[in-house]
């Protein structure tokens, strides 16, 4: 049983951790304003890489942990192809989507230097890397339908409290994000041209 309360802790860190890494990393992304704009973008980006970096390795931990452990059945076949474990397979399914889900976005975490010079790459990372909110909508229904402590109230704060910070950081880069105004012009006139004897 000890492997299995170990897996239970460790996929909490690993929640907490990813939360904490999309919230930094929407943060990072956001433009600030003023001559330390750029430092504290450069500081929230580090933080971001080493959390994200943080959770994936709890995230490991966790998943080799249940594949280790004979308490219940998770395979680690059911971690390469979704919905096949045994036990649970919905919420586990879950999970393993939202480990393939985290594994891209970190990967394109990692490509980002080499993507920045081309003109279609930096959509195509931030759409890839966007894969993270996915992942991390994924993890929350893999923990609250596997989780064995779900249901109980420190879970439960757990649970809301990423949700909400998670949703408070989408927002707010939302409402931060610079409006396209359309700038409307009244038609001119015709000029009337003056002339010599007369107009026109």
């Amino acid at each position: 049983m000890t492997l299995w309360f170990l897996a239970r802790a460790l996929g909490m860190v690993a929640l907490l951790g990813f939360t904490a890494s999309v919230c930094l990393g929407a943060l990072a992304s956001s433009t600030g304003r003023g001559s330390g704009a750029h430092e504290q973008r450069a500081v929230r980006q580090l933080a971001h890489r080493s959390v994200a970096l943080t959770a994936l390795a709890a995230l490991v931990l966790h998943v080799g942990l249940l594949v280790l452990d004979t308490h219940v059945d998770v395979p680690l076949t059911s971690v390469v192809v979704p919905f096949t474990s045994g036990f649970a397979p919905l919420a586990v399914g879950l999970g393993a989507l939202a480990v393939w889900a985290f594994v891209a976005a970190a990967l394109s975490g990692l490509s980002r230097g080499r993507l920045a010079g081309s003109r279609v790459s930096p959509l195509v990372w931030r759409t890839v890397h966007g894969s993270a909110y996915v992942g991390w909508l994924l993890s929350m229904g893999h923990g609250v339908l596997a989780g064995t402590d779900t249901g109980r109230a420190w879970a439960t704060v757990v649970y809301v409290g990423c949700a909400l910070a998670v949703a408070g950081v989408a927002a707010l880069r939302i409402l931060a994000r610079p409006r396209r105004t359309t700038v409307l012009t009244d038609s001119v006139p015709p000029h009337r041209v003056l002339v010599r004897g007369g107009s026109r």
